[in-house]
């Protein structure tokens, strides 16, 4: 079992350049279905994703690294809530034989 951070979709070139969004585990993150193929690419089988959560515009309004990003970046309040709808936590559960 492992828990990490994907995307739904690419995040802005602002986002995915910035080195406090690398270092939140946000710009380094790969889109979602690439992330699964990775996982099964590595050998793992029976591949699942146990939980999903999506990280709240609450989330990046209030979290020190989140508004450090949005800083950084100069982004305005719409991107901010598009890359907030597009970044997920998964719990994937896999078995490697």
């Amino acid at each position: 079992m492992v828990s990490d951070i994907v995307l739904l979709k690419e995040l802005p070139d602002a986002i995915k350049n910035s080195v406090t969004a690398y270092v939140g585990c946000v710009s380094g993150a790969m889109l979602k279905e690439d992330y699964l193929k990775a996982v099964k690419a590595a050998g793992f089988r029976k591949v699942k994703i146990i939980e999903e959560t999506a990280f709240p515009i609450d989330f990046m309004a209030n979290d020190p690294t989140a508004l450090a990003i949005i800083k950084d970046a100069g982004l305005s309040l719409q991107k901010v809530r598009e890359a907030a709808d597009s970044v997920l936590s998964v719990k994937v559960s896999a078995i490697k034989i």
